[in-house]
């Protein structure tokens, strides 16, 4: 079982227990005993307890709105290739 089952299996499981409400504490000892090393963090399990509390049923991540991994885009493109075509001999940091 790969290892995003895993965390999709759990949090189906604190939806779960949420529901027979067990504290986020008492849930995270259980994934302890019952997955080992592949346990969800304390910090992870009272995340989706207070999910879960808060009404949310969805047990997918949600995307996020972080900065993008890359700087790419056709302008930077562009501009690296004028730079390049201008001195063969530059260097990464140069450009950089």
């Amino acid at each position: 079982m790969a290892a995003n089952d895993v965390s999709f299996h759990q949090r189906a499981v604190i939806e779960f227990l949420v529901k027979e409400e067990i504290p986020a504490a008492e849930i995270h000892q259980r994934f302890q005993r019952a997955y080992g090393s592949v346990c969800m963090g304390a910090s992870s399990v009272r995340r989706w307890v207070k999910h879960f509390k808060g009404g949310n049923t969805s047990i997918q991540n949600e995307p996020q709105s972080a900065r993008p991994r890359t700087a790419s885009t056709e302008c930077n493109k562009e501009r690296v290739d004028e730079i390049i075509q201008d001195d063969r001999h530059v260097t990464v940091d140069t450009i950089a």
